[in-house]
C-alpha cells in the first residue's frame, strides 16, 4: 500500500511533469498573439485614418472658404448671395464629402471699432429635424469689416472607431467642421 505522503509526492509530480509539457508547447500561440494584437493595431490604424481625414478635410474647407472671400473681396462673383457662396466654398474644399448638401455659412457685418465676438459658434444643420438653421446673411456697407462662418456636417469613415464615436453629437449626426474667415468691403468707386 503507498503511504499518503508518497501518493501526494507522485501526484505533485505527475502534474508537474504534464504542466512542463504543456507549458514547453507553443502550438497556438501566434493565434493568441493575433487575436490579441490584431484587433488593437486595425483599431488605431482606422482611428488614424479618420484623424488623417478630418484634417485634410478641415485643411480643405478653410482654403474652400479663404478662396471664397477672396473672390468676393475682389468682385470676381457678379452677385453674392448664399447659393453663390456656398457652390464656390464647396468646388474649392474639393476633400468634403457632400459639402453642397451639408454646408450652412453665415455673413454677418461686425463692429470693428468696438470689436466683440460672436456669441455663438457657426450653427450647422439638423439633419434630423430636416431644417435650416437662421442664416445671417447681410452684404455690409463699404468699408465694413465681415465675418463668414461655415459649418458642414461630415459622417465619419470609420463611426465605431475611437474617434469617429466621440465626434459625433448623436447617432447619424456626423461630426462638424467649422471655418471663419474674414474681409473689408471694398469701396464700389
Amino acid at each position: 500500500m503507498i503511504s499518503t505522503l508518497r501518493f501526494k509526492r507522485l501526484l505533485c509530480e505527475r502534474f508537474t511533469r504534464c504542466f512542463k509539457t504543456y507549458a514547453a508547447r507553443d502550438d497556438g500561440s501566434s493565434t493568441i498573439e493575433f487575436s490579441i494584437i490584431f484587433p488593437l493595431f486595425m483599431f488605431i490604424l482606422m482611428g488614424g485614418y479618420e484623424v488623417g481625414y478630418y484634417t485634410v478635410s478641415s485643411a480643405t474647407l478653410d482654403r474652400g472658404l479663404d478662396m471664397a472671400v477672396r473672390d468676393v473681396r475682389l468682385g470676381r462673383m457678379q452677385t453674392v448671395d448664399i447659393a453663390t457662396l456656398k457652390s464656390t466654398v464647396c468646388d474649392y474644399s474639393s476633400y468634403v464629402r457632400d459639402c453642397e448638401e451639408n454646408i450652412h455659412i453665415a455673413l454677418e457685418p461686425v463692429n470693428a471699432d468696438d470689436f466683440v465676438a460672436p456669441k455663438s459658434y457657426a450653427q450647422c444643420k439638423d439633419r434630423k429635424a430636416k431644417v435650416e438653421p437662421a442664416t445671417v446673411f447681410k452684404d455690409g456697407a463699404e468699408n465694413e469689416l465681415m465675418l463668414v462662418r461655415a459649418c458642414v456636417l461630415v459622417d465619419p469613415i470609420f463611426p465605431t472607431t475611437w474617434l469617429g464615436a466621440h465626434l459625433q453629437r448623436s447617432e447619424g449626426s456626423g461630426y462638424a467642421m467649422v471655418s471663419t474667415a474674414g474681409f473689408v468691403n471694398e469701396p464700389n468707386t
